[in-house]
């Protein structure tokens, strides 16, 4: 018998916005995803340097965010453009990026290596367009009300950072035994929800070594294996 320790599902809530909400959930997708794009740049351009550092979260704000002790960023683009852009959002920009640039190296260097299809095969270009979601942190960025029927949402509203109350239309039951962790949120031209997680209670396995892996469509792939 084969016990798994933990296992990760992803529900989908649908959510009800307004028209007006509607809006700056959109825009709020929007300026991740210019954020996400214009970090790509900047981890790119730095890339070799960052290999070396304790931690690349601490390396790439350095580069990009002013406090008073790191007052004058290299890249004061962020500063100006991205004006009061959550720290948590930041931070999972980060790694998104961070994925985003270390996939096109790879790729790259395995066509440098010679591992083509065919002989004339052209190199990959790099493309910092991605259709991503932001991550919302809870308490920072994503607040459930108690019984889970409304959600408070940071967004931008075009001018600042605010928090937006959206009735969760439908929702499944896994938080009732489930641990939830950081959501996703997910818009599309017909509707609105929130890609959730859960760590489920460990289930006892019958059998030799098992991997199964849940592939989702804009929410979170899953992969588990016991031993």
């Amino acid at each position: 018998m084969i016990m798994v320790k933990s296992i990760v599902r992803t529900d989908n809530w649908n959510l009800n916005p307004s028209s007006e909400d509607k809006f700056c959930l959109q825009a709020t997708v929007n300026e991740y995803r210019a954020f996400c794009k214009a970090l790509s740049y900047v981890i790119l351009g730095h890339w070799v340097k960052l290999q070396n550092v304790n931690s690349k979260c601490v390396a790439i704000e350095k580069l990009i965010h002013q406090t008073k002790k790191n007052s004058a960023p290299k890249h004061k683009y962020f500063v100006k453009r991205f004006w009061k852009f959550p720290s948590y959002l930041r931070r999972a920009a980060i790694e998104f990026a961070w994925g985003q640039v270390s996939s096109y190296l790879t790729r790259y260097r395995t066509w440098q290596s010679g591992i083509r299809k065919r002989k004339d095969v052209k190199p990959p270009v790099f493309n910092p367009t991605a259709n991503c979601y932001p991550a919302l942190y809870g308490g920072n960025l994503i607040r459930f009300d108690s019984d889970y029927s409304t959600v408070k949402i940071k967004v931008w509203n075009g001018s600042d950072w605010i928090w937006s109350t959206i009735e969760i239309a439908s929702k499944r039951r896994r938080h009732l035994t489930g641990k939830r962790l950081s959501p996703y949120l997910v818009i599309s031209k017909t509707k609105c929800h929130l890609a959730v997680p859960f760590k489920i209670k460990p289930i006892a396995i019958k059998g030799e070594t098992v991997c199964a892996i849940d592939v989702g469509i804009n929410t979170l792939a899953t992969a588990v294996i016991a031993v």
